[in-house]
């Protein structure tokens, strides 16, 4: 690497940002921030990344986009921080953890996000996100079975790639959904022990906006 620092381009509570961000904490990686405004995107942002997207990062004089990317990246750059295993088999187990999570629960989590105004379609969302939950705890139980984290007690991209989205998609729950919570959660012990691990680690919190600002967010961005 240069001695050029390093440039995270963000736009403050994206949680595909705060993926790079775990991964950046998990690696110490010091570098400086650019905000974007994902609302009025400044012109001169499609030179960094021409989808205009957040997270991108500025590094040796390169743009590098995508925030799985932006963790592969992270792991590349420090490896012997382990943020994937050594063993080539459970490396692509942590991908394919990554990929399930991101292929069917990341859409409904979407379609949840909406059904905040749209209550007709709620319970419905409501049931495929339970479902796609009973199906992950399937995956967590064929890796490992206790926690904390998708290999046990090993953290990994795998932890850091989902607990973003996952934190989001509980707080969904119990700040617009009267107080509802993810039944998954209740019914699988080692779902809840994995949900429990990826958001209480301290790259997670540090990165994280509190529950306030999240739910003021959503209001705002809703028009609620």
């Amino acid at each position: 690497m240069t001695n050029e620092t390093p440039i995270l381009y963000r736009a403050f509570g994206c949680p595909y940002v705060q993926r790079a961000e775990i991964a950046f904490k998990e690696i110490e990686l010091e570098h400086e921030k650019v905000e974007i405004d994902l609302e009025n995107k400044p012109e001169w942002y499609k030179d960094i990344n021409p989808s205009t997207k957040v997270p991108a990062l500025k590094i040796n004089g390169r743009f590098i986009a995508e925030s799985l990317v932006l963790m592969e990246l992270a792991n590349d750059l420090k490896p012997e921080k382990g943020l994937l295993p050594s063993d080539p088999v459970k490396r692509a187990e942590v991908r394919l953890a990554i990929e399930v999570y991101s292929s069917k629960v990341i859409p409904i989590f979407g379609k949840l996000f909406l059904s905040i105004k749209a209550v007709e379609t709620r319970q419905a969302n409501i049931d495929a996100i339970e479902e796609a939950y009973s199906a992950f705890n399937d995956m967590l139980l064929k890796q490992a079975p206790s926690g904390p984290y998708f290999l046990g007690s090993e953290y990994s991209l795998a932890d850091i790639a989902i607990a973003p989205i996952h934190s989001r998609v509980k707080l969904l729950f119990r700040a617009f959904f009267d107080g509802l919570e993810l039944q998954a959660l209740k019914k699988y012990p080692r779902l809840e022990e994995f949900s429990e691990g990826i958001t209480s680690r301290p790259s997670f919190k540090e990165t994280f906006m509190d529950e306030d600002t999240f739910v003021t967010a959503v209001k705002v961005k809703l028009g609620l």
